[in-house]
């Protein structure tokens, strides 16, 4: 077995070295004379001419396209500083004779005046009798609210004291009057105690 290996890997070896001495032959048949070699190069150097000539003459033609529009800027400068002090005279606005209609279409704002939308329009000025009359309802209307929405804040403040076990009592002013436990614990169960908020004691 390893006299196998052996000659395989003299085998290998012999396989490379003949690869590289042919890479070597092919590389010095191709390179051939000095003679060739020098006009091979000649069109190199040509062609390096050619695109210097044509970047030289791209950057001329880039240099006189700058300082023209330069000039141009500079001459546009001075015909604009002539007529910067200089004011003239402005035509009136004289409408367009016939043909255009410029009322507005007042079908949406009818649409909108029907629906409770539209802008509000006083009749008539009022007079202060109206006026008192007017703030009169407005603070009737304001009171009938805010007595609303005590009484509506109340009753879910009790209902969800109900929900975490407790029976709260309110007073007219909507203060906690009393609260009984609902629940009874089970190291007081038969004390049932009630708890009055005003005294701060049990009962």
């Amino acid at each position: 077995m390893a006299s196998e290996k052996k000659s395989q890997n003299d085998h290998g070896k012999l396989l490379a070295l003949l690869l590289f001495v042919g890479a070597g032959a092919l590389v010095l048949m191709s390179m051939g004379p000095e003679e060739k070699r020098t006009a091979g190069q000649a069109p190199a150097s040509v062609k390096s001419e050619k695109f210097e000539k044509n970047v030289n003459k791209h950057l001329m033609l880039t240099n006189e396209n700058i300082e023209m529009q330069r000039r141009r800027m500079e001459i546009e400068n001075a015909r604009s500083n002539g007529d910067f002090n200089s004011t003239k005279a402005q035509a009136t606005y004289e409408a367009p004779s016939g043909g255009v209609d410029l009322s507005t279409d007042s079908r949406a704002s009818d649409v909108a005046r029907e629906l409770g939308r539209g802008d509000r329009q006083e009749d008539q000025p009022m007079n202060p009798h109206e006026v008192i009359q007017k703030e009169l309802f407005n603070q009737q209307q304001n009171a009938e609210y805010t007595q609303a929405y005590k009484e509506e804040y109340a009753r879910q403040f009790v209902e969800n004291a109900r929900r975490g076990g407790y029976k709260v009592i309110l007073d007219d002013q909507y203060r906690v009057k009393q609260v009984v436990p609902l629940r009874r614990d089970t190291a007081g169960e038969g004390s049932g105690e009630m708890f009055d908020v005003t005294s701060g004691l049990a009962r």
